[in-house]
């Protein structure tokens, strides 16, 4: 299997592990939104010294005015992730919460894909892929049913 595929497949594994720590951070300090500036502050932190150790030159600062506004977007994508999973994942659980994350992730990514927004290369949607997102809604079925017979 191809090296960027089992990279793919960690950082999968390591994605639910972001909710609970998120909501306990949430727990401590009374507040998903406090958890989620803990979070994404924490990020910054880490992705400072990793600029750092790569020798990641710094970018054109007036390039910035070049950026389409909704390019901006995406550190929003990132609150909206970040503080829905804190509130959503304890309630819901943490398997319920990721198979419906990625479940609307591959629909949406079908959908991004299939027009090309944002520059992407279109890549149209099929009978293959359509039934793969069913396959993986009848997971969340599944998965819900688990739930329901281990209660």
């Amino acid at each position: 299997m191809h090296t960027n595929f089992i990279f793919a497949l960690f950082v999968g594994m390591i994605v639910p592990l972001q909710a609970p720590l998120n909501a306990f951070v949430a727990r401590s300090l009374g507040s998903p939104l406090w958890a989620t500036l803990v979070s994404l502050s924490v990020s910054v932190m880490a992705t400072v010294p990793l600029l750092m150790l790569f020798r990641v030159s710094a970018p054109e600062l007036g390039n910035l005015g070049q950026v389409p506004w909704y390019g901006w977007l995406g550190g929003l994508c990132g609150v909206v992730f970040v503080a829905s999973s804190v509130i959503l994942a304890p309630k819901i659980g943490i398997a319920n919460f990721a198979v419906l994350a990625i479940a609307g992730q591959m629909i949406g990514a079908l959908v991004l894909d299939h027009f090309g927004f944002f520059g992407l290369s279109v890549k149209p949607i099929n009978l293959f892929k359509v039934l793969g997102v069913a396959v993986m809604l009848g997971g969340i079925l599944l998965v819900q049913y688990g739930n329901r017979v281990s209660s």
